[in-house]
């Protein structure tokens, strides 16, 4: 159980406090099911009935643990199977994506390829935004050098469009780092100038991010601090808060003052892992390349959010078996999300 509820809790407030988080995952997957006003009431007043229990110590913002040279069975056993964020310190430094790619060779060798530009997380609103743009790399690389924020490559087919590529990547390594049960090998390349950045939000995969290229700040919030982050109720495989950890509004989100944020700045030649769930923000320090390689594990979702795996599971806006299908597609996914479900 969280730790910002649990300090100095005799055993009946424990009792209790853990009754009204299942009767609110309760409402909210009846939410996400039915819908109706009556389910969003329901958990809504679960969450106030909890604030007064918060351990209402401030928390200031704590730096995600980097490791060098750790052996592939610690991260495992450290990391991926507990579910927990880390940055392995130049661990791609010596990769041929870090050593050769750049902005200007972006542009060289694949500036005619079309992309797809889209913002799935509208940041103002509970509408999911499925608007799509359709571009070439090169207008987007004109955009980043004239500061233009609006054209974020996000989710870019390079490496499926030219497979090639995967061999500047330690291939073998990523793929070790799976457990023989998983499934999904996507591979997810973000590209964007200055400025550029995603707002709140998590999903059920695990993902290795290689920073390729450039800075990039991560802001994260662990995956039961969901209560307090008010995820609108969309119906997608896709979770995301309005909550800014950059520009905290603790009157809209009282809980996040007293919930723990970690942070981390990539450069590259790092990767990180960024376990299913955790709820993240990003933003680009500078112009930046960076790739995720993604995969999902129901396991190690159960034990990171049992109640975002089921929904996860049961989403109809699309239904997962679309989102799978399109994987290595999200424009595509995206496309087929309704606004307002």
């Amino acid at each position: 159980m969280s730790k910002f509820f649990w300090h100095w809790r005799s055993g009946s407030e424990q009792k209790m406090i853990l009754n009204t988080l299942q009767k609110y995952q309760m409402w909210r997957a009846l939410d996400h099911f039915v819908g109706g006003k009556s389910p969003a009431r329901r958990y809504e007043a679960k969450r106030h009935q909890l604030m007064p229990s918060l351990d209402l110590s401030k928390k200031p913002v704590k730096p995600i643990p980097v490791r060098r040279d750790i052996s592939d069975a610690e991260f495992i056993e450290q990391y991926v199977r507990r579910a927990q964020p880390v940055v392995l310190k130049g661990r791609a430094s010596e990769w041929p994506c870090v050593q050769e790619w750049s902005m200007d060779w972006l542009r060289d060798n694949y500036g005619e390829d079309k992309v797809d530009i889209f913002d799935p997380l509208d940041s103002t609103s509970n509408r999911v935004n499925n608007n799509v743009e359709v571009t070439t790399l090169s207008t987007v690389l004109d955009a980043m050098e004239k500061g233009d924020v609006s054209k974020y490559s996000r989710f870019n087919r390079l490496l499926y469009d030219h497979p090639d590529l995967v061999d500047h990547f330690d291939w073998q390594w990523l793929r070790r780092m799976r457990s023989p049960w998983s499934s999904g090998r996507t591979f997810q390349v973000f590209i964007g100038g200055k400025g550029t950045r995603t707002s709140l939000h998590c999903a059920g995969e695990h993902n290795l991010f290689t920073q390729v290229h450039g800075r990039k700040h991560w802001y994260f919030v662990e995956p039961r601090a969901d209560i307090w982050l008010r995820p609108p109720v969309t119906r997608t495989p896709y979770f995301y808060s309005l909550f800014n950890p950059e520009k905290p509004d603790f009157d809209s989100h009282p809980g996040m003052a007293v919930t723990q944020v970690w942070e981390c700045t990539l450069e590259s030649g790092d990767v990180l892992f960024n376990p299913p769930f955790w709820w993240h923000q990003v933003h680009n320090v500078t112009p930046s390349i960076g790739v995720g390689f993604r995969w999902f594990d129901l396991i190690d979702n159960l034990k990171s959010s049992p109640m975002g795996t089921a929904l996860t599971l049961l989403a109809t806006n699309p239904p997962i078996w679309t989102a799978t299908k399109h994987r290595a597609n999200f424009a595509a996914i995206f496309k087929r999300m309704k606004s307002q479900p």
